[in-house]
């Protein structure tokens, strides 16, 4: 059966319509320019979609999601344009709906979620009974020539629909004229409808200038009878030597090899400071005061941050992260250090590593005799996990700092 193809800004489920439909020509503009745009693939007379492209290139994004014939979401695609002219195959998802009346996405339908990345590492999570059930967690099965397909030209979607469809036989496709209802973003003429879909967007960093602060108060932690978080000691934890200025973060306890970040800064000695935040809560009917360690930074140079970036080891593309994803340094003894990568070998992994819980304020330095090196290592906030190192930027570009922020502070506000 013939599929009739519609472009606009996303597909509105509830009305079962284009949200501002546009025309081939306005599409195919939003296309060049990188800009995101929505094409919508139905079959003729048939008022549910059996696929919505979602494209936004100038993010890296081609993602596909299919539709069975109750509207029902079945089917997700994420792919990424890492190289010209080709797709990646970043994360494909599917839901099993076992009876007619079940909702789109309910927690017993069956789940299969499959996770690929570049250098060939992955991992395939089966979920039979959906979220209340159990699942199993496998290496990933899809074939080396499925994980690289080449990107569409504009208007050739033919290929999306096959992906959307398992390969299975469809019609040709056919663009209906679609009348201009409404004024582009950028000429700002007549309202647009917002899109209902964005791209995938990976964390970026929180407050991170407010973390550092004294005083500073942001929302408490959870609900219920608790203050606010407040910024208190900022621990002065000494210097820093970084003979190479290859920066290293780690647990300090890490026996294997560590990389160091691809961004370097010159060598020499910078201080690094500790950031704690605390709050009131009751315990019992008593009350208490609760502090954490919230983010540890190297500052490098005096001039204002304007910019933040993740920080990246050899091998990381943010161009493959989802939604609220970062590429982070693993604790397991609930320590974070910086150490220089000439250093690192020497001073990671050994058992005195790991700082005393006498020791003042919690911060352990090793020093590195052959290198001229050290190692700073501090407690990691709440415990065991993966934190996410950011790099400041002047306005100039140069170096401003490192912070390993361990994302207590992150998902809080700011208040007056």
């Amino acid at each position: 059966m013939t599929l009739d193809v519609t472009y606009g800004e996303s597909w509105d489920p509830v009305s079962r319509t284009v949200s501002g439909p546009m025309s081939r020509q306005r599409a195919a503009a939003r296309d060049a320019a990188g800009e995101q745009y929505a094409v919508v693939l139905r079959e003729e007379g048939h008022p549910q979609p059996a696929a919505v492209l979602h494209v936004a290139w100038a993010q890296g994004y081609f993602g596909i999601w299919a539709y069975d014939d109750r509207g029902r979401r079945t089917r997700e695609i994420d792919l990424r344009r890492l190289e010209p002219g080709e797709l990646f195959l970043r994360h494909l998802a599917q839901w099993l709906y076992d009876t007619d009346d079940m909702a789109e996405f309910a927690a017993e339908a069956g789940r299969i979620l499959t996770d690929l990345h570049p250098d060939g590492r992955g991992r395939k999570v089966c979920e039979p009974k959906g979220v209340r059930g159990g699942s199993t967690h496998t290496l990933p099965d899809v074939p080396e020539n499925q994980r690289r397909v080449p990107a569409p030209e504009f208007g050739d979607w033919g290929r999306a629909v096959a992906l959307a469809t398992d390969g299975r036989p469809t019609g040709p496709l056919r663009e209906t004229p679609t009348p201009e209802t409404g004024g582009d973003r950028d000429t700002g003429t007549t309202a647009t409808p917002v899109p209902s879909w964005r791209p995938p967007a990976p964390m970026r960093p929180h407050h991170l200038a407010g973390t550092f602060t004294p005083g500073t108060r942001f929302s408490p932690p959870y609900d219920g009878p608790v203050g606010p978080y407040i910024v208190g000691d900022v621990v002065d934890a000494g210097p820093l030597r970084l003979p190479t200025g290859r920066v290293v973060a780690c647990d300090p306890g890490w026996d294997g090899p560590v990389e160091p970040f691809t961004v370097t800064v010159p060598p020499g000695e910078y201080r690094v400071e500790v950031a704690m935040a605390a709050y009131a809560s009751e315990y019992e009917g008593a009350h208490i005061r609760l502090e954490d360690y919230t983010a540890a930074r190297v500052l490098v140079c005096e001039k204002p941050t304007e910019t933040w970036e993740l920080a990246l080891r050899p091998g990381e593309d943010p161009r493959t992260l989802r939604d609220g994803e970062f590429y982070g340094f693993g604790v397991d003894t609930g320590t974070g250090c910086f150490v220089d990568a000439a250093a690192a070998e020497r001073l990671t992994g050994r058992q005195d590593t790991i700082p005393d819980d006498d020791l003042p304020d919690g911060i352990l330095v090793l020093d590195d005799p052959r290198s001229g090196g050290n190692l700073i290592a501090y407690p990691s906030g709440l415990g065991d996990g993966t934190y996410p190192v950011w790099i400041g930027r002047a306005g100039d570009g140069e170096v401003t700092c490192l912070v390993a922020d361990m994302l207590i502070l992150h998902g809080r506000e700011l208040l007056p």
